[in-house]
């Protein structure tokens, strides 16, 4: 009997040499999600004048740079293309140029060794009995470790006390043209996605148990789209020509203009180019998820100020899926059903 896996965004992928020539994109996040690798600064808005978005690192977080930057002295074959660090996590892409006699993650644990040295020597990370230690303190009313939550976050519960860095790292292999352009900007991007989710909480928060059209959904964004009297679904068969698609392209533009809230599941060429035209026009959308939301979801960066103005509703009707489907034609039906029946009622 085959062994369902666990849905992991950590799991390696199984038709990958992680020795092999080949650019990553590298996610690897703070024990306990603690901030303690620099302070977010900047507004959100591009407005003139407006302090652009950025991270202020601390100490730990300039010693965390220095060693993502050094990599290439223990692994000549690894180049280091980009590093973004966040309060919380870092993203960081390599570029290894030929084969290593390693395994990537023997270059990713380095890193985090060298990392949690400089945090122990910084003072900012206790060992594991100093740690636990101090947590007993602190149920007795002796002052705790040096850790103080922001009004949106709440103090984080350690697995593994005296731990810089969580269990394992994310990957994603760049392997098609313009991807690489893409994630780099991707990069660069971040702290302003950051700002615009602390500035409006409520439209970046997955909701789970949203009721939509007799179904038990998650939901994040505009809830109040659903009530829109008049909601149009986008629907392409993949045989479309391309005037078939521009010609449905305009209708839908035309429609929301004068107030339609289109809704899509966004899956067919059609679909995304329908939806992509309506998102740059400022139209609202309701969009339909195929895989449902994974863990710390970042909306697409075309997604993520349609959300802070209250333009875009993301609904998942399914739980989180990592592993690619192998019903995929009778997910997709049910999906344009789904999507037929919230353009039907007026919730």
């Amino acid at each position: 009997m085959k062994q369902q896996k666990v849905a992991s965004m950590k799991r390696r992928s199984e038709h990958n040499d992680y020795a092999d020539r080949g650019i990553y994109m590298i996610t690897i996040v703070t024990e306990g999600r603690r901030p303690l690798l620099g302070t977010l600064t900047g507004k959100a808005d591009a407005t003139e004048g407006a302090e652009r978005p950025a991270v202020v690192l601390s100490a730990l977080g300039e010693k965390v740079r220095a060693c993502w930057m050094g990599i290439p002295q223990y692994y000549p074959k690894v180049e280091v293309m980009k590093l973004c660090i966040m309060p919380d996590h870092i993203h960081g892409v390599l570029f290894v140029h030929e084969r290593m006699d390693c395994h990537l993650g023997a270059v990713i644990k380095g890193f985090k060794a060298g990392t949690h040295k400089a945090a122990r020597a910084l003072g900012v990370i206790k060992t594991a009995q100093k740690t636990a230690t101090m947590s007993q303190r602190a149920g007795t009313g002796t002052k705790a470790a040096p850790y103080t939550a922001t009004p949106l976050q709440a103090a984080p519960r350690l697995q593994q006390p005296g731990a810089l860095w969580e269990r394992g790292y994310h990957d994603r292999l760049l392997r098609h043209a313009g991807q690489l352009n893409r994630m780099l900007a991707y990069l660069d991007d971040n702290p302003r996605r950051l700002l615009l989710k602390r500035d409006y909480p409520g439209m970046f928060k997955p909701v789970d148990n949203v009721i939509v059209a007799g179904r038990t959904m998650t939901a994040m964004g505009n809830l109040s789209l659903l009530a829109s009297p008049v909601k149009l679904q986008v629907q392409c068969s993949r045989h479309l020509y391309p005037n078939e698609i521009e010609q449905r392209k305009l209708y839908f533009l035309a429609a929301g203009q004068k107030g339609a809230v289109i809704v899509s599941p966004s899956i067919s060429p059609g679909e995304q180019i329908i939806t992509t035209a309506c998102m740059e026009q400022n139209i609202p959308l309701i969009v339909l998820l195929l895989k449902g939301f994974p863990p710390f979801f970042k909306p697409k960066p075309r997604y993520l100020i349609a959300c802070a103005e209250g333009r875009l509703l993301l609904l998942a009707p399914y739980p989180w899926q990592n592993e690619k489907l192998e019903n995929m034609r009778a997910r997709c039906l049910e999906m344009n059903t789904l999507a037929a029946q919230i353009c039907n009622v007026n919730e």
